[in-house]
């Protein structure tokens, strides 16, 4: 996915969950390049929060430029959901001018069923910030 975004400008970048199905909980780890972006706050997107209670367990490393995120649906009528939507959003401040930068995932992801199987993730896409 691309974002546009300004030197100085706060942007919200959605990590999505394409046409699953019985996604209960994912782990994932996100690089981004702090010369030129610093997270601000990670919230829980509207995928799990939707569904009932969820936990979302961010952590973000400004100077190293890693996020780390474990996320799951804990209740609920449904145990888990399928579709498209939101998994997290993540709130960045544009800290420098450059063409662009990229949001990268680091190979590991994890998706889980109710049943604690993983789910298989056709593809991964990362993200770039164009910066104008």
């Amino acid at each position: 996915r691309m974002y546009s975004a300004s030197k100085n400008e706060s942007i919200t970048l959605q990590i999505l969950a394409e046409e699953v199905v019985n996604l209960t909980g994912t782990e994932f780890t996100i690089n981004y390049n702090t010369s030129f972006l610093e997270i601000t706050s990670v919230t829980q997107g509207a995928m799990f929060s939707d569904s009932g209670e969820s936990i979302l367990h961010a952590e973000y490393d400004n100077n190293a430029g890693i996020l780390s995120v474990l996320t799951a649906i804990l209740g609920g009528e449904e145990p888990s959901v399928s579709g498209t939507g939101a998994i997290i959003e993540i709130q960045m401040f544009v800290r420098e001018y450059q063409t662009s930068t990229e949001v990268t995932f680091t190979g590991e992801e994890v998706f889980k069923d109710p049943d604690n199987n993983n789910i298989i993730i056709n593809e991964i896409i990362g993200g770039l910030v164009v910066i104008e």
